[in-house]
């Protein structure tokens, strides 16, 4: 949090103090911490320190100098009155005479100054100076307009009109926003009400500074959601501009200390020929492309392009249409925590190998993220990397593109048949994710394949030989499924040879708020403590990939998401004391039938019935653990959550696989 001095001459007018703090506060929230300091109290020789200093008027600013750190960090303060006051004022009959009276003559004349530039021209309106007081020069008027400082106002005036306390200027605001580098979009936005409701000359300004931001946001949002790293630099190369993208190239989060030639020779920076071959940038490879910017015949500077060189090669025509490559290597898995630094140092020792390996964890952590860079790391890396989602084809249709067909195999089946995706993926890696959701037939089939590295077409009598490594992933518990005769023990066996675990990200918040910062790029300035602490506390369900969402829906709304203020919230006391472990059972048993079992928000509605309230992820957690034991058997769909014979035998005799030291809350 930046720090802010306000220095006054002395405190006799503590009510104005507390505004001018207050109307700072109001813009700055809790990116600036705000204090008072009077010169009256300070000794010579005194010397402040702040990030920032504001000084009251012109008296206060010059004697600054003595007792700051640094007088490039003093800023005086311009106040104008409220918007409000021009309605007030507008009442007061023509070509009346007005006296406007404030602290000094010298605030007293700004602040007229401030109505007649606003275009208050109907009323004669006269500065008070009190040491003219005594001349009479006042007696005629019975009008006065003050900003709060009816006190001050001649005693034969009876007819006051108390516009507030003047707020501090939008320039003046503008400035220390400036200087304290706070350019975000929540004071920006503050910055927006304050313009209004305040009464200041400088339209132009004003209407500069709002259409120049919103330019500016309107080319961050586009650039920063490019794959492409851009950069403008000056005739110097020094940068003007740098997009998210680039950042995350140069491993450099703060923009400002970026220098273009610690990341690329400086002999490529200058030469007028562009690069046909790709850069190395820390462990990277990049297309770079450099596009001079004039200014009528003068060099203004320059705008540079990297492209990664896998992207690159994504976007020829052949890989635009079949997509087998991995783009993600391990550099690019953003964590903080011990427990994915282990999986990722798991996961590199793996990679040297060529045994087959399933990753497990809840949907969203990232197992392909982990396969493709398993991938990358490993003597494959120039083949092929196939990805196929299980759960999301059919049967049939899955089969066929697996293992491919002869012509006229099947009704509709292509003429010329179809080569499989094992086979696309020859002399380098397949990537099946979520293994667990295939049929029966299938499991016998890719059992075959596992152990005999051999395909068969659908139609065909002949085999073909593959050389593949096989990458696996799944959500479910694979061993409650085998228990179930759900899955083929010998194929579960095949495929666990090297298994990765990725934890939850509920397991491994450190990695929140580096993965938040991540996906919010710039706008994580905007987000505030108390919102950090709420998506620590949430269950995240939909891991990695719900955060994402939410990054997104923060962006885009500047505010967190109603569900997650409302499931941060900590479960039901009664709910984290009790023992709900045998409640949840038995309400999966009394749902239990041939044909279908019972949801988790079904699940959550019955509990709740029972006044036993838990949050979605607590109970997701629970409902893992019974599964592992064997007590329940977990399906998508219709079929919902079962209990299994030995959880129905848990019902009947209560014993240790029912207890409360089980309990996951």
């Amino acid at each position: 949090m930046k720090s802010v001095t306000i220095l006054y001459r002395n405190n006799t007018n503590l009510n104005a103090i507390a505004f001018i703090k207050a109307n700072l506060e109001e813009i700055f929230g809790q990116y600036a911490e705000f204090s008072n300091i009077f010169i009256s109290e300070l000794n010579p020789g005194d010397k402040l320190q702040a990030d920032a200093f504001l000084a009251l008027d012109d008296n206060v600013f010059q004697h600054a100098n003595d007792y700051v750190d640094d007088i490039a960090k003093v800023i005086k303060i311009n106040r104008s009155p409220d918007r409000s006051a021009l309605n007030q004022i507008s009442k007061i009959p023509t070509g009346k005479t007005v006296l406007i009276v404030n602290d000094s003559y010298e605030s007293s004349l700004s602040t007229t100054q401030s109505f007649y530039e606003v275009g208050i021209g109907h009323i004669n309106m006269v500065a008070y100076d009190e040491s003219l007081e005594h001349t009479g020069l006042y007696d005629q008027i019975d009008i006065a307009i003050t900003p709060a400082e009816s006190h001050l106002v001649p005693s034969h005036i009876t007819n006051i009109i108390d516009i507030g306390y003047r707020k501090v200027s939008f320039e003046t605001m503008f400035k220390l926003m400036k200087l304290l580098d706070l350019d975000i979009s929540t004071i920006n936005r503050n910055l927006f009400r304050h313009i209004h409701s305040i009464v200041e000359s400088n339209s132009a300004f004003h209407s500069s500074y709002v259409f120049g931001y919103l330019k500016s946001e309107m080319l961050s949002h586009i650039v920063n959601t490019s794959k492409i790293g851009m950069v403008l630099v000056d005739s110097y190369y020094e940068p003007v501009y740098v997009n998210d993208k680039a950042c995350r190239i140069f491993q450099n989060d703060d923009k400002t200390s970026i220098r273009i030639e610690d990341y690329i020779d400086p002999a490529i920076l200058t030469s007028p020929d562009a690069s046909t071959t790709p850069i190395q940038i820390l462990g990277g490879r990049y297309f770079f492309d450099k596009y001079t910017l004039r200014l009528m015949d003068e060099v203004a500077g320059y705008y540079i392009t990297l492209q990664d060189e896998l992207d690159v090669e994504l976007a020829s025509k052949n890989m635009r249409q079949k997509g087998f490559m991995a783009k993600h290597q391990f550099k690019d898995i953003i964590h903080a925590s011990a427990g994915m630094d282990k999986v990722i140092q798991t996961a590199k020792q793996i990679a040297q190998t060529d045994h087959t390996v399933l990753i497990r964890g809840e949907s969203g952590t990232g197992k392909e993220l982990i396969a493709q860079s398993i991938h990358n790391a490993s003597y494959r890396n120039k083949y092929p990397f196939v990805a196929v989602n299980c759960a999301a084809l059919p049967d049939n249709l899955l089969e066929s593109e697996l293992f491919g067909y002869e012509p006229g195999a099947f009704t509709g089946a292509q003429s010329k048949g179809k080569v499989g995706l094992f086979e696309e993926a020859n002399h380098g890696t397949i990537f099946l994710d979520e293994i667990g959701d295939i049929s029966p037939k299938l499991q016998t089939r890719l059992l075959r394949t596992i152990q005999e590295r051999q395909v068969m077409k659908v139609g065909s009598e002949r085999v073909i030989d593959i050389d593949i490594r096989l990458i696996t992933a799944t959500n479910k518990n694979l061993e409650a499924a085998v228990r179930e005769g759900e899955f083929r023990s010998d194929l579960f066996f095949r495929l666990n040879v090297l298994p990765i675990v990725l934890p939850p990200l509920r397991n491994r918040k450190d990695d929140i708020i580096v993965l938040l910062q991540h996906f919010l790029g710039n706008d994580f300035k905007n987000i505030t403590n108390e919102e950090k602490n709420i998506l620590l506390r949430y269950d995240w369900p939909g891991n990695i990939r719900e955060l994402e969402n939410i990054s997104t829906y923060y962006k885009t709304l500047s505010a967190l998401p109603e569900y997650v203020l409302q499931q941060s919230a900590p479960d039901n006391v009664y709910a984290k004391k009790a023992n709900i472990r045998p409640t949840v059972l038995e309400i999966i048993g009394q749902n239990t039938e041939i044909s279908h079992g019972i949801g988790r928000n079904a699940l959550l509605q019955q509990l709740e019935k029972r006044n036993l309230r838990i949050s979605d992820g607590n109970l997701r957690t629970l409902l893992s653990k019974l599964e592992e034991d064997g007590l329940i058997t977990i399906s998508k769909g219709r079929y919902g959550t079962r209990i299994t014979e030995k959880g129905v035998a848990a019902l009947a005799n209560p014993d240790k696989s029912t207890a409360e030291d089980d309990m996951p809350l």
